[in-house]
């Protein structure tokens, strides 16, 4: 079993945190405004860019920088992690946090939507994250790349970068494109109209 998901793992360790920063322990906080040096960017592998809060006209407001340069890094160093508790250690592999973003209301948590991405800003920290990539109990690090994983997503998934033709482009491995899910739901309309007029 340990063979399995560290295949998975592997295979969506997409994401680095503190790309433009030394590399140093991952230190966890409670709000944005607090310990600046906390705060990091996340840079993904595939869209090769920053995930930042950005305003969509679908879906939830998240995407991706114009480019990866150290100064775009430092500009969107605006994520930060939350743990239950007051401990100040580093955060560790496996664990559960809270992921925030400098901005009210600031912890991305799952949240299903019609359209986009099934995740929503809450003001609230939910800890249904964990970040993989290393031996559980392990120390994180910035300048590593790690895979994302929600707990309370469908069955648990890792986030991802996922194009998208409506809404920012991250995902889940099991994210419908838009015409998958326009004829999903043509077919439940389908469906609908049939039980409506040929069932007694």
């Amino acid at each position: 079993m340990d063979d399995v998901v560290a295949k998975i793992v592997a295979q969506y360790k997409q994401w680095m945190v503190g790309a433009t920063a030394p590399r140093t322990p991952i230190l966890p906080k409670d709000a944005f405004e607090a310990v600046p040096d906390r705060n990091y960017n996340l840079k993904n592998r595939q869209a090769i860019k920053f995930l930042q809060h950005e305003k969509q006209t679908v879906g939830l407001n998240i995407g991706w920088t114009d480019n990866a340069t150290n100064t775009t890094g430092d500009r969107v160093a605006r994520w930060f992690f939350t743990r239950k508790g007051d401990a100040t250690t580093p955060v560790a592999y496996g664990e559960d946090v809270a992921i925030g973003y400098g901005r009210a209301p600031s912890f991305l948590c799952y949240e299903s939507r019609t359209a986009g991405v099934n995740l929503g800003w809450h003001a609230a920290p939910s800890y249904e994250w964990k970040l993989l990539g290393g031996p559980v109990g392990t120390t994180v690090h910035t300048q590593e790349w790690l895979a994302i994983y929600n707990t309370k997503s469908e069955g648990g998934e890792c986030l991802i970068y996922f194009d998208r033709e409506l809404g920012g482009d991250v995902g889940w491995p099991s994210s419908d494109t838009w015409l998958d899910d326009l004829k999903g739901r043509a077919w439940e309309e389908v469906k609908r109209q049939a039980k409506k007029h040929l069932l007694p």
